[in-house]
């Protein structure tokens, strides 16, 4: 599990809910709004972070308690990574069983741990924003640890120019 997706998902979290006892204005910048998604930049510890994300569009789950939802895109120029392809849950997922993405008839698994989900290879990574740069929606289905089930639908209106934006603003 990469350490800066868990900062980046803290900012895009304070960014996406104004949540200032995550992150202060000087933490992070909010680049840009691109209709259901926006792209943020900050510097860390490791770095330069930029970062698109967006909130579900629809929720079900049938758990009990449940945070914040995000699907976020990351990159992280000072070590190499160009995309990174996360969601954020809102519980802890069983991480004994994949999260599930789909967009349009693409499928994709990404591995669990603790309320985050990773694709495995870079590979899927490429794959997947292909996916989301052609689709409309991406449905997700998570499983709780302890029981319950997610399902959510998140928009792609606006994923290829957040992506761009927080590329640009990280120089890649």
């Amino acid at each position: 599990m990469n350490r800066m997706t868990l900062g980046a998902a803290g900012l895009a979290l304070a960014g996406a809910i104004g949540a200032p006892e995550l992150a202060t204005a000087q933490d992070q910048e909010r680049i840009g709004a691109f209709r259901y998604w926006s792209a943020f930049t900050s510097n860390g510890p490791q770095g330069k972070i930029c970062w698109a994300a967006t909130k579900p569009s629809d929720k079900d789950f049938t758990g009990s308690n449940r945070g914040d939802v995000f699907l976020m895109i990351s990159v992280y120029p000072d070590t190499g990574v160009d995309t990174e392809v996360s969601i954020l849950s809102g519980y802890p997922y069983d991480e004994s069983r994949t999260v599930q993405a789909k967009i349009g008839s693409q499928n994709f698994s990404f591995f669990a741990v603790k309320d985050g989900a990773w694709l495995e290879t870079r590979n899927e990574e490429r794959q997947i924003v292909t996916a989301m740069r052609r689709g409309a929606k991406a449905t997700v289905t998570g499983y709780a640890e302890g029981g319950g089930r997610s399902t959510d639908t998140f928009s792609l209106l606006g994923f290829t120019k957040a992506y761009e934006a927080a590329k640009k603003a990280c120089g890649v």
